[in-house]
């Protein structure tokens, strides 16, 4: 069988991009259930489709690929390219070509409207004719091609009487918005509309930007953050199927979505959803899902939703109820700490209140501050914590673990620095 360089399933092309580049690089013999020729395809389409940014290393695996991608002298997100490199049928590009030169057709500026049956002939009597009659698309087939048009917005349609008309919607000039939509294809979370919207107009973008934290890797779930979305909207469940990376294993559930997450410190997406079947609602990492499709309508999606949004004021990370306090599932920790500054240091004081997600913060006199949250995971507030760790003067938790910890945390850095420990 030739080599081809199309796709016709963007889960499998995802599942290599995260092993050379997510899950740590493996190479041919590392990934299991993969032949070697399955590998070697794949490795080829990733180094076609990220020319300049595949390298490779020996270990123990042998030779290891993997994507190497510098954010600070990358304009765009190379991983976008994936999504253009969709296989098609020799019909369906055909069709694509003539349908949109049939609908090209202008009268005093305006695009003519063209019946169903019209455009059938039209393709009959001027592009297949003297070809074979099997090659003429059926009524169905072409009906088909021009809805989902009409939901892509190439066409539009309108009746007529009983005929239903259909046109070529005019092309959105975009040459005065080309600085926001280079903006929006590396930040927003469906990014990817952006990318093809510069490659439309033909300009690379994201020249008079520079990222510092950029986080690329999520934009290979664009397709399944757009399918959350819709079915937030159309209050729709969602079937999906989410690997563990540490066995393979592959777990199949229905949820209902909520919301979508996003870690500001390695820009990793968590689906924050409600299981039906457990009465929960779970946090799930958009990373281990392999694939999902919109359900049915979810009957109770408004009484869930408000649910939701009553607990996300507990909701420090991405934890929900874990209940690992020792006082059950659902019950939250309270989590406190003084923080110290001096005179002129007052952008520590704006430093809390802007990030002080779920918490509050207190000025309790003239230098000292204090932050209070009631948590479902009082560990997912430590890190955030200790970067204020030479201006608290005191920190507790309800989880005394937790506040163990962090003390215990505190003084096995200073017997390192005073040199009474080995670093590991």
């Amino acid at each position: 069988m030739a080599y081809s360089e199309l796709i016709k399933n963007l889960d499998t092309i995802r599942a290599y991009v995260r092993s050379f580049y997510i899950y740590g690089f493996k190479g041919r013999g590392c990934l299991d259930g993969k032949s070697a020729r399955t590998y070697d395809d794949a490795k080829r389409r990733l180094e076609n489709y990220l020319s300049g940014y595949m390298s490779f290393r020996t270990d123990e695996c042998g030779k290891v690929s993997f994507v190497s991608i510098d954010s600070r002298h990358t304009k765009r997100n190379p991983l976008f390219k994936i999504f253009t490199a969709k296989s098609f049928t020799d019909m369906d590009i055909s069709l694509h070509f003539i349908v949109m030169d049939i609908l090209s057709e202008k009268s005093c500026g305006v695009f003519v409207r063209k019946t169903l049956s019209a455009i059938l002939d039209e393709i009959s009597a001027r592009y297949l004719d003297g070809f074979s009659q099997e090659l003429l698309p059926e009524e169905s087939t072409l009906r088909k091609k021009l809805r989902e048009y009409e939901k892509l917005g190439l066409v539009g349609s309108e009746k007529e009487g009983k005929a239903m008309m259909y046109y070529r919607k005019d092309d959105t000039d975009l040459s005065g918005l080309l600085d926001a939509v280079s903006f929006f294809s590396e930040i927003a979370p469906c990014g990817v509309l952006g990318s093809f919207m510069l490659d439309k107009t033909g300009d690379e973008g994201g020249g008079m930007f520079q990222f510092k934290h950029h986080y690329i890797t999520s934009s290979i779930e664009s397709d399944f953050v757009c399918t959350v979305f819709e079915a937030i909207q159309e209050k729709r469940s969602l079937l999906v199927e989410q690997k563990r990376n540490t066995h393979g294993r592959v777990f199949r559930s229905e949820v209902v979505p909520m919301m979508i997450y996003e870690s500001v410190q390695d820009g990793r997406m968590y689906l924050m959803a409600f299981r039906p079947k457990g009465k929960q609602f779970v946090a799930m990492r958009f990373d281990y899902i392999v694939s999902m499709k919109a359900g049915n309508v979810f009957g109770a999606f408004d009484g869930r939703a408000e649910e939701f949004s009553s607990i996300r004021k507990h909701i420090w990370g991405c934890a929900i109820r874990r209940g690992n306090n020792g006082k059950g599932a659902g019950a939250t920790s309270h989590v406190m700490f003084r923080v110290r500054f001096s005179r002129g240091e007052e952008f520590i004081l704006k430093r809390l209140e802007r990030e002080k997600r779920c918490g509050t913060v207190t000025i309790t006199d003239g230098q000292t501050a204090q932050f209070d949250a009631d948590i479902f995971d009082p560990m997912e507030i430590v890190p955030w914590a200790r970067t204020f760790i030479s201006r608290i003067v005191e920190f507790k938790c309800d989880d005394i673990g937790v506040t163990r910890k962090f003390y215990k945390d505190i003084a096995d850095m200073m017997s390192l620095y005073a040199g009474g420990g080995k670093e590991d």
